[in-house]
């Protein structure tokens, strides 16, 4: 019987990842240079997955759209490589940090003045 993979069985049973830092904004990179795995430490496919498609920063979210999984089966498996230093996880930019959205509408229209 062949079906889609059931997401407890992707986080071996797990709803949260060790990682309670982890937003859905926050960048992943997978490290050029990845430690050596311990022996305990055995990759599924998803794990896989992840470690190929963030050879550039994505953001959880985008991770989770491009695999097709729940955000929070995502944050889990990051969670993982995380732990394992097989990652390096930004976090989001604060709100305060941020530039508010009427400054980047003024610049917007300043910009199509220009032309």
């Amino acid at each position: 019987m062949s079906g889609p993979v059931r997401p407890y069985v992707i986080t071996g049973g797990r709803s949260r990842s060790t990682r309670a830092e982890l937003a859905i904004e926050s960048l992943v990179s997978a490290l050029a240079e990845a430690p050596e795995l311990p022996e305990h430490a055995l990759l599924n496919r998803e794990h896989r997955r992840i470690l190929a498609l963030c050879h550039s920063l994505l953001s959880i979210a985008e991770v989770a759209a491009h695999l097709g999984l729940p955000l929070g089966v995502v944050k889990v498996l990051v969670g993982d490589l995380w732990d394992l230093g097989a990652v390096q996880v930004l976090p989001p930019v604060p709100q305060a940090e941020r530039l508010p959205a009427t400054l980047l509408e003024e610049v917007l229209v300043g910009l199509r003045q220009l032309r």
